[in-house]
């Protein structure tokens, strides 16, 4: 083996001092979240402190209400962004292609983050913590979470499957299918969605295919007066065993750490409508 010359050594070791001693990068003071699940999971990392501004959405922690709004659902206030000058602003990648390349054309740092399953919360919480310099109490979260994950799904899986549906709107009346976190839910607890097999993960269905499915318990994110519909069938199961409950609409729609208290909501009723049979 061919032995490497002082003059090769003295150079590396000069290279190697020249690199410890550059500054690391510095993590972004002033962030701004375009979309409502991101913004709570930046204050959950500890990184709320960083975040100047939020989309009109974005309602929690409280803090998160009082910041300056930059945008909505259908788009950015490019000239108030600008204002605040950010170092970085983040947003969730579906259907955001055209607020990404007006961003990318300003030559503003951007995160994109994908969020469509459960097991994406962990990885979701990790990459805003490496961008934002929270990389430890990110990972430290995500492990919690990733447990406690886990701990719900041993505690239900062997649970007798209840046929249910989950009301996310209406009108139009709109159910969840797979490719979305909240049928992901409904499987751990061991719920039963008959049109969990739509070809979209959001399937828009009607009133006759329901009473056809006739659901033993159905919820709903929505006001509870938005139940009401089904009391004109009373014969239907989840009528007549009085099983309409309404969920709190934040913790399943919006994939945040409060989502395993969703999860836990929603097995707790339908383990209750399961032993009510």
């Amino acid at each position: 083996m061919p032995s490497i010359s002082m003059p090769i050594i003295k150079a590396i070791s000069s290279l190697l001092l020249l690199l410890l001693s550059l500054p690391l990068p510095a993590a972004p003071q002033r962030i701004i979240s375009l979309t409502p699940h991101l913004t709570e999971q930046l204050f959950a990392i500890g990184a709320g402190a960083q975040v100047v501004a939020v989309d009109d959405a974005s309602d929690w922690p409280a803090e998160a209400r009082r910041l300056p709004k930059v945008a909505n659902f259908q788009s950015i206030n490019l000239e108030r962004l600008l204002a605040l000058k950010p170092d970085l602003v983040v947003l969730w990648a579906s259907g955001s292609e055209h607020r990404l390349a007006q961003l990318q054309a300003l030559q503003i740092p951007t995160l994109i983050v994908r969020s469509a399953h459960l097991t994406d919360l962990p990885a979701n919480l990790q990459q805003l913590g490496q961008a934002s310099g929270h990389a430890d109490s990110a990972a430290a979260l995500a492990k919690q979470l990733e447990q406690q994950l886990l701990a719900l799904h041993q505690q239900y899986q062997q649970q007798r499957p209840l046929r249910l549906l989950f009301q996310l709107w209406t009108p139009p009346l709109t159910t969840v299918a797979k490719g979305s976190w909240i049928q992901e839910a409904i499987e751990l607890c061991g719920g039963d969605n008959p049109f969990a097999d739509s070809p979209t993960p959001y399937p828009q269905i009607s009133q006759e295919a329901v009473l056809q499915a006739d659901p033993v318990l159905i919820l709903t994110p929505q006001e509870a007066s938005q139940l009401a519909l089904w009391q004109r069938w009373p014969n239907l199961s989840a009528v007549r065993r009085q099983q309409l409950v309404r969920i709190n609409p934040d913790r399943l729609q919006r994939l945040t750490p409060r989502t395993l208290d969703g999860i836990r909501e929603l097995c707790e009723v339908i383990d209750k409508a399961r032993h009510a049979q």
